[in-house]
């Protein structure tokens, strides 16, 4: 088991987590913004939430994605972004899944027009970005982050 903990908790493989679940949510939050109204009507037509809730929802998610992805590459506030990922995934899982069960469309418009990815596709993504998230959230040290460099700075000035 210690060994496995050292796998882990390796800070090589915690620089390319961050990396490649960073990229992967800015890459998708990015790709949704010049398609916008076509991604909304997409999301009202699953009625996974009810319309006051949903339109809010749709609104904010492209600027989160955006957002979660420049901080985890970056590694500002690590630990506060892919804790607040997790729901946000789940979401995206659980509208693929309904989306599957119902047949609502073909394609997920997860990376709005510039990536095709079927529900199924899309799904095996979110798993890992979830399981990625989860291993980045327990990481007990994080290297190469800008958290660090300002960690060192605010001590030094004590």
């Amino acid at each position: 088991m210690s060994m496995l903990g050292l796998q882990l908790n390796n800070r090589f493989l915690g620089v390319g987590l961050r990396v490649i679940v960073g990229a992967t949510f800015l890459i998708a939050g990015i790709a949704k913004l010049p398609m916008h109204p076509e991604w909304v009507e997409v999301m009202l037509a699953y009625k996974i939430l009810s319309l006051p809730l949903i339109k809010p929802y749709i609104a904010v998610i492209p600027w989160l994605e955006i957002t979660i992805g420049a901080c985890l590459i970056l590694g500002l506030f690590i630990r506060f972004f892919s804790l607040v990922s997790i729901p946000i995934i789940a979401s995206f899982i659980g509208g693929n899944v309904i989306a599957l069960l119902y047949s609502l469309s073909e394609g997920c418009g997860c990376f709005g027009e510039l990536i095709a990815v079927s529900h199924k596709g899309a799904l095996v993504i979110d798993a890992l970005l979830l399981i990625g998230v989860l291993l980045i959230f327990f990481q007990r040290k994080h290297f190469m982050t800008l958290d660090s460099r300002v960690t060192r700075l605010i001590r030094s000035k004590r």
